[in-house]
């Protein structure tokens, strides 16, 4: 009898051991696991640190390119031209070189606008929202949209390479608007809240899911809208409307306002 209960004891003994080994080796494997998963999530987010960062200075290097070297060669060109002008009597001639020069001042002005595009020069020397305020009043003046700022202070507590994101976020959710939505009304704000800031988008255009959009979406826009959030700590919102769509983006702000 002592023997059969000695027995019993041993097998659970044996038993627990053998469970306890199994969960052991469960916890070892989900915290491997674990730990596996945050070294590709920061290799994740480390490669689209540095993809966003080599796309920001081939911008501003191509935008360099345009500027200091196509447009200074189109502006001689310009004025070689005027120079000729001068001296051809011919009517005819004239007529030509008028043709040439407006062809090629049209020409300097898409330069222009392209490199602008590639790189805002407001956004080093005069901050965020001169920039936005600027690129509101360029897209007004070629499309029928109307859009309202309000921006809660001038000198937004923000950093230079967050600026720039939220510049191309900016474009990249207007870009879409005026493309896809039917959209004629936008209403645009950055408002403080404790120590984040939110950025807000409001328009009366066709209804949009942003999340189910990005699972169907082929293409690179709304992926880099959601990638550029990522980056500069921010967590994409979209609110309920009757009318139209709401797109929050909320990021900390910097750690000192002026």
């Amino acid at each position: 009898m002592e023997n059969e209960d000695g027995l019993v004891i041993f097998f659970w003994i044996g038993t627990l051991i053998m469970i306890s080994m199994t969960l052991g080796v469960l916890l070892i494997a989900l915290i491997y696991q674990r730990k596996v998963l945050k070294i590709r999530q920061a290799e994740s987010e480390n490669l689209l640190r540095v993809s966003l960062e080599s796309e920001k200075r081939e911008r501003k290097r191509i935008a360099e390119d345009f500027h200091d070297g196509i447009s200074g060669d189109m502006i001689t060109i310009r004025n070689h031209i005027s120079q000729l002008e001068t001296k051809i009597q011919d009517q005819e001639s004239r007529a030509v070189l008028y043709g040439v020069k407006t062809s090629v001042e049209n020409m300097l002005a898409e330069v222009k606008v392209i490199s602008y595009n590639l790189m805002p020069p407001l956004l080093d020397t005069l901050g965020l929202v001169p920039t936005l305020e600027d690129y509101f009043e360029r897209i007004k003046k070629w499309s029928l949209l109307t859009i309202h700022t309000d921006f809660y202070q001038r000198d937004i507590p923000v950093s230079a390479s967050n600026s720039y994101e939220l510049y191309r976020i900016v474009q990249e959710l207007l870009g879409n608007m005026l493309k896809y939505g039917n959209v004629t009304v936008v209403h645009f704000s950055i408002k403080k809240i404790d120590s984040f800031l939110e950025l807000e988008i409001k328009d009366n255009g066709s209804p949009f899911d942003f999340f189910e959009n990005l699972k169907k979406s082929k293409g690179m826009g709304l992926k880099n809208i959601l990638s550029r959030s990522k980056q500069i700590g921010g967590k994409i919102k979209q609110s309920s409307s009757e009318t139209g769509n709401v797109i929050q983006i909320r990021f900390p702000a910097s750690e000192h306002e002026n």
